[in-house]
């Protein structure tokens, strides 16, 4: 079965508020084994929402449209729902006792236009809403199934889970399957050579692989149907094998996982202990790692230094931060992360991060940053040429901190066996 999504309220397409209840019927749908092609967004208009339902019609078998069931005039689903299917809306008396009933439960009067609540399209059936004034409806006309689901996400989940999930669930009794999806994380490798690395995989129809750019990373969407959840899991399990063979050194987690987490256990695991000295980040990269709870335990401290600083140099430190004069670029990135390492006493992974300011080193909005990492005296650097404002550049370059940091614990736990 094909379904299709219609969302009704025109502070949606001003951005006014966030629509939770799109993620939640898409997985709901991904987990019934519906295929959803479309969702659509459609202002309080009657004639457009009514022809967003007619185009719905037509690509579709189940068509769910959510929101726009109130009392005021610019609650328009079930007058366009009428207009679309060419049928008449009429007074239901079970929709009515519902309506009654959330203002008798309150002991408050119930205002006239209330009743417009009350209205449902012709042989459509009365879906009850607890908690709220504006029952839904189900309504199987020319063999097409229709929904309406009223917009609070309370409501909408609750009617969603209790009624409309029960509904399909007797009607797909016959042509049962399911939909799984599992999100590998990757980091360190760029859109253009991933798209090479997986071009064949990429055209696979069932199980089907999906990239999808974050900033700094890019996550891997493995969707699988099947007629029961074992066999999707297989199927995803067997993609991701080939996948890791490919891509493991890029691979950082999968599913909620995320990079300072995983750094975090990585850390916590061998009991590493980590310093930090940020010049150009200004303290992201601390930031990143102290808002995860493991990773946290795990750093030992950092400094955070303006160019100011680097111009006076520091005092009562029990090591000078700052490399020799003359020395610049990776090799002073180097030296800052063994001092840092060495002034927090018991850590055992220092990182650096500051910007060559030499006036030919960034022309334009661009940034020269020097990464480098010092692992019980092994040094890793990294060079980054970064375009764009200088919070956008400092984030990156904060990210690729962190990606260097966990290619260095990987590295080592490797090395050791661990």
């Amino acid at each position: 079965m094909i379904a299709e999504v219609i969302f009704t309220g025109t502070e949606l397409l001003l951005g006014q508020i966030l629509n939770t209840n799109a993620q939640y019927l898409q997985q709901t749908l991904a987990a019934l084994g519906l295929d959803l092609y479309y969702q659509v967004t459609v202002g309080d208009n009657q004639e457009r929402c009514a022809r967003a339902i007619r185009q719905a019609a037509g690509r579709a078998d189940l068509i769910i449209i959510g929101g726009g069931l109130g009392p005021t005039e610019d609650d328009i689903s079930r007058e366009a729902l009428g207009e679309a299917l060419e049928i008449p809306l009429v007074r239901d008396p079970v929709a009515l006792s519902v309506v009654e009933r959330f203002f008798v439960s309150r002991g408050i009067p119930m205002s006239a236009n209330n009743l417009k609540q009350a209205l449902v399209p012709l042989n459509g059936v009365v879906l009850d809403n607890p908690v709220g004034t504006a029952p839904g409806v189900a309504l199987e006309h020319k063999n097409k199934l229709y929904f309406l689901l009223p917009g609070p996400p309370a409501e909408f989940a609750r009617m969603l889970d209790g009624q409309v999930v029960p509904y399909l669930r007797r009607r797909l009794a016959d042509h049962s399957a399911i939909i799984c999806s599992r999100v590998l994380k990757l980091c360190g490798i760029g859109e253009s050579t991933l798209d090479d690395s997986l071009s064949d995989l990429l055209k696979s129809a069932n199980p089907t692989l999906a990239p999808c750019a974050k900033e700094g990373e890019i996550h891997l969407r493995l969707t699988a149907k099947a007629p029961n959840e074992a066999v999707a899991r297989q199927m995803i399990a067997d993609l991701e094998a080939t996948l890791r063979l490919r891509l493991e050194r890029y691979i950082f987690g999968a599913g909620e996982d995320t990079l300072p987490g995983v750094v975090g256990r990585l850390l916590d695991r061998n009991g590493w202990r980590v310093a930090l000295v940020e010049e150009f980040t200004g303290g992201l990269l601390a930031h990143m790692l102290s808002t995860d709870p493991v990773a946290r335990e795990a750093l030992s401290g950092g400094m955070v230094l303006t160019g100011q600083a680097l111009k006076n140099n520091l005092t009562g430190l029990p090591l000078n931060i700052f490399p020799p004069a003359g020395i610049a670029g990776k090799e002073a990135a180097g030296q800052m992360a063994t001092a840092v390492r060495r002034i927090f006493t018991g850590s055992d992974i220092g990182i650096a991060v500051l910007e060559n300011k030499k006036p030919s080193a960034q022309p334009g909005d661009q940034s020269l940053v020097h990464i480098a990492t010092d692992f019980a005296g092994t040094c890793r650097e990294k060079e980054l040429l970064l375009r764009g404002s200088r919070s956008r550049a400092a984030r990156r370059a904060a990210e690729a901190a962190l990606i260097l940091l966990w290619r260095s614990c990987k590295n080592a736990a490797a090395r050791d066996g661990i």
